[in-house]
């Protein structure tokens, strides 16, 4: 109807009326194109609220998982140094609970907690363009790269791991087996008991969780930072 109207004019040479029709379909394009973008900016407002909902549910659940984590790291490290004490303390029985759980103890040490799901999504699809807050996303980047330097330092860790506790596994086992009545294997378990290789296997399960626990602790710092720019969004 338009184009008809505007061929009409142009053939009267009715100028006037070809400048109000051209108006017109200019006019009708810019509002279009406006609502295009306006739906668009609402769509994307709604995506990185969605996101940040995610976002928050990741992190409560990272914040609580490296809390636990901590709070293991913690007795871990205060049973290898008191099961040191005990390997030197005479009075303590080998057989006794508290020997045995300062063992059980010492042994090991937590593999730290993955990545965010949602922020691994949103590097793959590229929505993080979606997220306004520039704090927000300093905070998720500096969390993830604090990730991936503590999966690399627990490749050390596990090495260590796998180093010192065949020692003290097999004097668990040995422990185990004979019980509260040593018997004949009486003097194998006190000189296991007196070993270099039984101290010193110790000692390094205590600095791995020591060391395990300067990372976890750093990154409850940072999990904390996200979890604290995203309460800034949602407020």
């Amino acid at each position: 109807m338009i184009l008809k109207r505007l061929t009409t004019a142009v053939r009267e040479q009715n100028w006037t009326a070809v400048i109000i029709e051209f108006v017109i379909v200019l006019s009708g394009v810019v509002i279009g194109f406006q609502i295009t973008a306006w739906n668009e900016t609402r769509q994307d407002a709604d995506r990185e609220a969605l996101i940040i909902s995610r976002l928050h549910t990741d992190f409560v659940a990272i914040e609580s998982d490296v809390e636990a984590v901590i709070a293991d790291l913690n007795r871990r490290s205060e049973a290898a140094g008191g099961f040191l004490g005990m390997i030197r303390d005479d009075t303590v029985e080998t057989a006794s609970a508290e020997y045995q759980l300062g063992l059980a103890n010492t042994i090991g040490t937590p593999v730290p907690a993955g990545r965010s799901a949602t922020y691994v999504d949103l590097l793959e699809s590229g929505d993080m363009r979606l997220i306004r807050s520039e704090e927000l996303r300093r905070a998720l980047i500096e969390f993830d790269e604090q990730v991936r330097r503590h999966e690399m330092a627990y490749e050390t860790l596990a090495t260590l791991v796998i180093d010192n506790t065949g020692v003290l596994l097999d004097y668990q086992s040995l422990l185990r087996a004979v019980g509260s009545e040593p018997g004949i294997y009486a003097e194998a378990i006190e000189a296991t008991r007196r070993s270099p290789e039984l101290i010193t296997s110790a000692q390094m399960m205590q600095n791995v969780s020591q060391v395990n626990l300067a990372w976890h602790r750093g990154r409850q710092t940072t999990t904390q930072a996200v979890l604290a720019a995203l309460q800034g969004e949602l407020d």
